[in-house]
Formats: C-alpha cells, structure tokens, sequence
C-alpha cells in the first residue's frame, strides 16, 4: 500500500508544480521563495519515482499492478510538468507533443507484449529516457527563472531552451524506437 501511495503522490505533486508554474509565468521577477517551492516539488516528484519501487521491493509488496501503474504516474506526471512549463513559454510544445506520442505508443508495446509473453519491463532506454527528462525539468526551471530575472541574454536563452529541447525530443524519439524494436517479434507474431 505504501508503494502505491509514493506511486500517486506525484500526480498531485506534477498539480502543484503546474500551479506553481502558472503563477510564475508573466511575472516580472520570482520570488525567492516561489523558486525554492518549484525545485522542491520537482524534486519531490523525481524522488517519488525513485522510491516507490525499492519501497515496494524491500516490503515485499511488488505486484504486476504496481508495475502497470508506476509508468501511467510516471506519464501522467511528467506530461503535467512539460505542458505547464511550455505553456508558460519555457520550452517549445514540441517537447510534451514528442513525450506523449511515445508514451501512447509504448502503452501499446507493452500490451503486445503481454499478450505474446514479452517482458513488459522498461528497457534501459525507457529508463536513461527517464533521467533526461527528470534532469531536464531542473534545467527548464533554472532557464525559466533566469529568464524572469533578465540575467542571460535572451539569444543565448533562446540556444539553451532550444538544445535541452533537441535533446530531451532525441532521446525520447530514440526511447520510442527501442520499444518498437523490442516489440517487433511479437508484432509479427500477431500479424499472423
């Protein structure tokens, strides 16, 4: 149960950073205290994703239900996280776009899967995938504050927020690729 409850407390985790990100957005400078609260949602909400697994682990309480719902937080939450900061102007549409068109197609790879006796497990590029995205909320927030305090010049701003999104859509395209990859001798077992 505990497992469970880390699991989906970064749904209203991913809520409060997207209310938190709102309020910022327009803003002419940050207070200081509303950027300690975005780091430390953030923060909270990887944590959580770290933690609920070995939680579930060490207690003996992993199931297959567990494992079918920590992806769906996982989504549900970053997907969340990704909207608010593009739609705050942090980061291009393109990134939450390229996010959610891989995890519905990875949704589908694991079914395939589990309907012809794969593993539905991640693959090391789901998780590497994970760490990218995780680390590149922590860039977007520091570029997004940056930007409020008009402390980088708004060309070099402009590169940043371009690179990290190039790069979080690369590997994330690539994640896609490997499940697709991996689910292809089950694929074609259902084509028969």
């Amino acid at each position: 149960m505990l497992a469970f409850l880390i699991t989906f407390a970064r749904l209203p985790l991913a809520g409060a950073f997207a209310i938190i990100v709102a309020d910022l957005a327009g803003r002419p400078s940050v207070p200081a205290a509303w950027a300690i609260a975005l780091f430390g949602v953030a923060a909270c909400e990887e944590l959580s994703d770290l933690l609920d697994g070995m939680v579930a682990r060490k207690t003996g309480t992993a199931s297959r239900l567990g494992g079918l719902l920590d992806p769906l937080a996982d989504s549900l939450a970053r997907l969340t996280m990704y909207f608010a900061m593009a739609l705050a102007g942090w980061i291009t549409i393109a990134v939450p776009l390229a996010m959610t068109a891989r995890d519905i197609v990875v949704a589908y790879t694991r079914i395939v899967q589990a309907l012809t006796g794969g593993k539905t497990s991640a693959r090391t590029s789901g998780k590497l995938k994970a760490f990218v995205q995780g680390a590149g909320i922590f860039i977007i927030i520091i570029l997004g504050l940056a930007a409020s305090q008009a402390r980088l010049d708004p060309n070099l701003l402009q590169v940043l927020r371009g690179g990290i999104a190039a790069l979080i859509i690369a590997v994330t395209s690539w994640s896609l690729l490997d499940y697709i990859r991996g689910a292809g001798p089950g694929i074609r077992l259902l084509r028969r």
